[in-house]
């Protein structure tokens, strides 16, 4: 949980163009040769765009992809192989190879600015809750301590603390570790400006 500033925000998984083979499973493209479309707008970007997927994985099973990005002229086109391990309970589980870098990943996401679909590794991408500063983090802590406390209705069960309890005490230990690191760093700041 440190401390970024707006400057060294990286992009994130959640306003990139993601396509996950949970979706492909869900929307029924799994099975045989089939093709749908799917319609995504960015709204921190105003950006649109408009998938078309025709995965077919009778023979060599791939996925094709092709778009239209809203601030770019033309259609793009990609081709994702798809893998298969097997699961230990029986049936096989699939995976996109990544064009860019050949890792088996479950998602490809299209970040802002880009024009080829990609792994998450390879755009660098992380997580919104990843990117939150100090007081983002310790507002989002606060709230989740409140809740939690909200929720506990038995602090004990035959002498040690419960569950809920537990996670509570996890929390406050970790709000009191970024309040500790906020000190620090007005600290340093306040050294910084006598100097």
């Amino acid at each position: 949980m440190g401390g970024r500033y707006y400057y060294d925000r990286k992009a994130t998984v959640e306003e990139s163009c993601g396509l996950t083979i949970k979706r492909l499973r869900e929307l029924g493209l799994l099975t045989g040769c089939q093709s749908t479309t799917i319609n995504w707008t960015n709204s921190m970007f105003g950006k649109r765009i408009t998938l078309l997927v025709t995965a077919d994985v009778t023979t060599e099973p791939n996925v094709k992809v092709t778009y239209s990005l809203s601030d770019r002229s033309g259609n793009f086109e990609s081709k994702v192989d798809l893998e298969t391990t097997p699961c230990n309970l029986g049936g096989r589980r699939y995976w996109f190879v990544c064009p860019l870098c050949g890792r088996y990943v479950g998602g490809l996401y299209l970040p802002p600015g880009s024009v080829h679909f990609g792994c998450r590794h390879c755009y660098n991408l992380t997580y919104r809750s990843r990117n939150r500063g100090f007081v983002e983090a310790s507002g989002h802590l606060s709230r989740q301590i409140k809740n939690l406390q909200g929720e506990i209705k038995r602090w004990t069960w035959r002498g040690e603390p419960t569950k809920k309890v537990k996670r509570l005490h996890a929390l406050e230990r970790k709000q009191c570790i970024l309040s500790n690191e906020v000190f620090a760093m007005l600290d340093h700041l306040t050294y910084r400006f006598r100097s």
